[in-house]
């Protein structure tokens, strides 16, 4: 946050020498009762812009704190017609009771003793609050049909460069107080103003409207992918749900992905998760059953969604992503041709429109998702609720919190004095573990060991033991598809040991593995943390009758992966050079004999990348042959980059005629699309540099042309002179 520029600009505000303290403030109600009832708690948590937004983001860190419950009250002694209008007035009474020291403070300073044992004068200001759509609009005083940052019209709305002015916090003030005094301004109307006194009137250096974040989770995964978009696209897809639910239950599996077997139009209940794996095979699912213009406006969306998500943003990235929605609103005409829409009036859809320059103020928006708010109700709220008898349930839940607090102190203050002392204050305290880790809970746990390739700064880890020890070349060549093992080992072995003197027989015996686990360094943009990344090597097992009853039939499991070759080998000459595509059929290790110290694999090749397609802006490849026979080679697994993952191609056929499986699509499809939103580190690949480079050529061909042209001018002159 101290990157963005509301830190300089309120730095300029304050004596020379002062300390900035930006207070992050979040609100939400949410329900405690589960299956029944109507218990509501309305939590109000506190942060400071001065811890780094990855400590903020874990709950076990216990940078966000719990300031206060704001009471949910039905507020029966008012009429009907008064009870809203009061309800919003006692939400803000409550938060200027909460905020009431930040107006000194915030205006002399305090001295607080950081941790370099400097004391110096710090300014708690308010510089954020992170709430959804409807507390945005009760925190700027404003209906829920109008922008709570500017004074859009309702029906400008859809429009992609509008240009309306942003809220004043003195001016809102002014109008609200003078309709409060029965003068009736014009513009309390036309701004969809509500008649309360705002909290934040006397906070100093506080523009309310400019504290105002993104909120990733329910303006775009839920309010406009889900909502809108979803819905829009699917009505534009002949055959709609019932193909579009086809197209999903026969899509190609990931571990990080989730699967849909029964589709998605019987999906009851969607949380964040389920929308974001539904994002990430989308744009695959509708290509060619759609209209062009329509995969360009959800590849917009997509495309903005995922830029939303940067951890750390430039100029470069910036112009990504509002070319992302330049380039939904271009082509969103489509589904009014279609009679899908009538108009874009929309409010999430508007609100998107801030959020450039809301990254450009407080910093990127990853770090005030709402997503954070949810997950500390369950610590916060619902675990003291649930520890309560259900009566008079608040007062009960802050004695909880206060003791647990106190323990967790106290542990803590063990740790510190007593030496190798752990205390147990939850081992996660309900921390959620990675995406793959969740699809990968069925696999058996292996010992691995870590293996570094100082010469291709590559690292891996593979089971210390096998798993399969001397299979027969036949079993190898019938369970995993290793056509001419033989012989493509062979050429390996005269290719990369040429000093090896020891022959191949069937007899030989080899080490096979289940899987390989690759660490992905970090990228700032998309990732603070190495990614760990796990690739499939496993047989099928057919279905089998034993004592305890019928074991079910288990499906091969073979990668597809991105694997490094020898530059100019691919024909590319962008992002992707010296990078092909590859399906790893087999994991394995020779004798020791042969001195091969290092794990290889069998794989199968992808013809070369060439250019993206138009609409999707995706790669469509294909399986390589030679001699009409699959393209097959053995490589060293510290060749392969990363995992990928490959959307079959349906074409304008209807899914359900082309009989395709999940665990049977890599065989049964022709030709696929090479998926850029698998993870946010694959988009950082296959979009962000492969866009870049696309318009760094574009930009190169225009000034050639330009240079052309003025030659071609140029010349002309001389002749006619001449």
């Amino acid at each position: 946050m101290w990157t963005a520029d509301w830190w300089w600009e309120t730095q300029g505000f304050l004596p020379d020498g002062a300390t900035i303290a930006p207070v992050i403030l979040s609100s939400d109600k949410t329900n405690l009762s589960r299956f029944s009832g109507d218990k509501q708690a309305w939590p109000v948590y506190l942060s400071i812009g001065n811890i780094d937004k990855a400590t903020r983001r874990q709950p076990t860190a216990r940078a966000m704190v719990l300031l206060g419950y704001i009471p949910v009250c039905k507020l029966e002694c008012f009429t009907k017609a008064r009870r809203s209008l009061e309800g919003y007035q006692l939400f803000h009474e409550c938060m200027r009771k909460l905020l009431e020291p930040l107006i000194e403070a915030g205006q002399k300073g305090v001295d607080i003793v950081c941790a370099d044992g400097f004391i110096r004068t710090a300014y708690p200001i308010l510089a954020a609050y992170i709430a959804d759509y409807p507390e945005q609009c009760l925190i700027a005083c404003c209906q829920e049909n109008t922008c709570p940052q500017c004074t859009v019209k309702p029906k400008e709305r859809g429009e992609y460069r509008i240009h309306s002015v942003l809220r004043d916090p003195e001016k809102t003030i002014n109008i609200i107080t003078q309709n409060a005094n029965g003068d009736a301004p014009r513009e309390f109307k036309e701004q969809n103003l509500r008649q309360v006194n705002p909290f934040w009137r006397d906070l100093p250096h506080c523009n309310i409207f400019k504290c105002i974040t993104p909120d990733l989770l329910h303006q775009l995964h839920k309010g406009l992918f889900n909502d809108h978009i979803v819905s829009w696209a699917t009505k534009s897809v002949t055959g709609q749900e019932e193909e579009i639910d086809e197209r999903f239950r026969c899509m190609s599996l990931h571990p990080t992905l989730r699967h849909f077997k029964k589709g998605v139009s019987l999906t009851s209940q969607w949380t964040g998760t389920e929308h974001k794996n539904m994002e990430k095979v989308f744009l695959g699912v509708l290509a060619g059953a759609t209209d062009t213009r329509v995969l360009q406006a959800v590849r917009g969306v997509l495309d903005f969604t995922y830029y939303a998500h940067f951890e750390t943003h430039c100029d470069e990235t910036l112009a990504q992503l509002d070319e992302a929605w330049r380039r939904f609103h271009e082509n969103k005409e489509i589904f009014e041709e279609l009679g899908i829409r009538e108009h874009f009036n929309i409010s999430k859809l508007h609100n998107i429109k801030h959020y450039l320059d809301s990254i450009r103020s407080l910093g990127t928006a990853d770090g005030f998702n709402t997503e954070g708010t949810e997950r500390l109700h369950i610590d916060l709220a619902k675990m003291g609720y649930n520890a309560s008898n259900k009566k008079e349930y608040i007062k009960q839940m802050t004695v909880w919190l206060r003791r647990q607090e106190s323990i967790h102190r106290f542990c803590r203050y063990l740790q510190w004095a007593v030496p190798d002392y752990v205390a147990e204050v939850g081992r996660d305290e309900g921390g959620q573990e990675p995406e793959e880790e969740k699809n990968a809970g069925n696999e058996e746990e292996e010992e691995e060991e870590e293996v570094k390739d100082n010469n291709r700064n590559v690292s891996f880890s593979i089971a210390k033991k096998p798993a399969i020890v001397g299979p027969s070349v036949k079993s190898i060549i019938d369970d995993y598809g290793a056509t001419d093992f033989l012989f493509y080992l062979d050429s390996f072995i005269h290719d990369t040991l040429p000093s090896c003197s020891v022959t191949l027989t069937e007899s030989t015996k080899f080490s096979l593995y289940k899987r390989l686990v690759l660490t992905l360094p970090p990228i700032h943009e998309v990732s603070s943390q190495p990614v760990r990344d796990v690739v499939h090597a496993v047989k099928g097992a057919p279905q089998v009758v034993t004592t305890k009853g019928i074991k079910k039939a288990v499906a091969a499991r073979f990668s597809t992966v991105l694997v490094r070759v020898q530059d100019g080998e691919d024909g590319n000459d962008g992002p992707l050079n010296g990078i092909r595509t590859a399906q790893v059929r087999l994991i394995f290790k020779l004798p020791d004999s042969f001195q091969c110290p290092y794990p290889l694999a069998y794989v199968y090749w992808f013809k070369p990348f060439r250019t993206p397609a138009s609409d999707t802006g995706m790669y469509s490849i294909s399986y390589s042959t030679r001699r009409h026979q699959q393209h097959a080679s053995i490589i060293p697994v510290s060749d392969i980059l990363r995992s990928c993952h490959l959307i079959p191609a349906f074409g304008r056929l209807k899914a359900s005629d082309l009989g395709w499986t999940a665990e049977l699509v890599l065989q049964q499809a022709k030709s696929f699309y090479l998926n850029p939103y698998l993870r946010h580190y694959d988009f950082y690949f296959l979009r962000f540099l492969v866009d870049r480079h696309l318009q760094h050529e574009h930009q190169r061909q225009e000034a050639l042309e330009a240079q052309r042209a003025r030659a071609r001018h140029a010349t002309g002159s001389r002749i006619r002179r001449k």
